[in-house]
């Protein structure tokens, strides 16, 4: 008898200092900790090289450029640069350089 007050005694002691201490309202979760869970899914980059540079009248620059796994990113500018970071995303279409040229070209008319 004695015994098994003794068990009780200490079982119901350990399930009582065993319950964490919450005092507030819980704390959100830090951004590495939703990165590691999937909350937050971060945008991945990769080196575009220059492909090719289409001139139009107005003296625009078209610029292409592609990544890796035939990323391809267009870039309007009057200096084109080598390479840059460019988000990753694969097997995306080359831009049709005839439509770029004619929105360019219609550009230059107005």
């Amino acid at each position: 008898m004695v015994f098994k007050t003794l068990i009780i005694l200490l079982l119901s002691t350990t399930l009582a200092v065993a319950g964490a201490k919450t005092i507030g309202s819980k704390k959100d979760y830090t951004r590495q900790q939703k990165i590691q869970r999937g909350t937050i899914v971060e945008k991945k980059y990769t080196t575009c090289r220059l492909k090719k540079i289409l001139q139009s009248r107005s003296g625009d620059q078209a610029c292409v450029y592609e990544g890796g796994n035939k990323t391809f990113e267009l870039m309007f500018d009057n200096n084109c640069p080598k390479q840059f970071k460019c988000v990753y995303n694969p097997n995306s279409k080359e831009p049709n350089i005839d439509n770029v040229m004619d929105s360019l070209n219609s550009i230059g008319k107005k």
